[in-house]
């Protein structure tokens, strides 16, 4: 894909610039194509590049010392990674890779610089999205701690709602592509688990389970009273 058949207006964090003055740093951008399962960054890689997502998905996940994948985000299209890397001049910390085909848009620290210093809005939406991974980071280390897999659970698909979520007239849907085994990393639990408890809330008609990575979310305020109630 060429950079010209990508409307970068369309993405988040361009929306409030025009044309010209996207005009003068497209040419600089770089189109990238991530297959399922690469790696964009590991630990201890330099951050000297930006992400922006075209399509597709991409997990930010830490290794524990006893070798279990602890996954902290998952991002999709509009989401950047790197950004605030690249605003403390730090090296990555965690590993990113592709859950999905993904097509990103990256940005060097010279052309990133030159953004943030020319155009404040840009700036402005990349703090409003820092704040909103601050609270997501909140929630995570909520959901870390709690014992009760119920709790845990869904406080995972309530999260997983409010990210992602598609509301429908039956309910909210997930669309995630993601394997039990990523839900299990992302709530702190193993996958044996995730699937138990979410057949459980399947049967009681909380959910419903479509296909292997589908799931409509029928009764939200159940969810919610879980956790009221731990």
């Amino acid at each position: 894909m060429k950079k010209r058949d990508i409307n970068l207006q369309n993405l988040q964090i361009f929306s409030d610039l025009s044309t010209e003055e996207i005009d003068v740093f497209k040419d600089e951008l770089n189109i990238m194509k991530y297959k399922k399962n690469t790696f964009l960054f590991k630990p201890g890689d330099k951050a000297d590049t930006m992400y922006i997502i075209a399509s597709g998905k991409i997990k930010v996940f830490t290794i524990s010392s006893s070798g279990i994948e602890q996954m902290l985000y998952i991002y999709q299209k509009d989401d950047f990674i790197g950004g605030l890397n690249l605003i403390k001049k730090t090296a990555y910390i965690y590993y990113g890779q592709a859950i999905e085909d993904t097509l990103v848009i990256s940005l060097s620290r010279e052309c990133f610089d030159k953004i943030i210093n020319k155009y404040p809005k840009v700036t402005i939406k990349i703090l409003e999205e820092s704040f909103l991974r601050i609270r997501h980071a909140e929630d995570l280390v909520t959901r870390l701690i709690e014992n009760s897999a119920d709790v845990k659970v869904a406080s995972l698909l309530l999260s997983l709602a409010r990210n992602f979520g598609i509301k429908k007239a039956d309910g909210i849907l997930l669309e995630l592509n993601i394997s039990r085994e990523n839900m299990g990393s992302f709530a702190g639990l193993t996958r044996e688990t995730v699937t138990r408890k979410l057949a459980e809330l399947n049967s009681k008609g909380i959910i419903e389970l479509i296909e292997t990575k589908k799931i409509l979310i029928k009764d939200v305020d159940y969810l919610k009273d879980i956790i009221v109630q731990r």
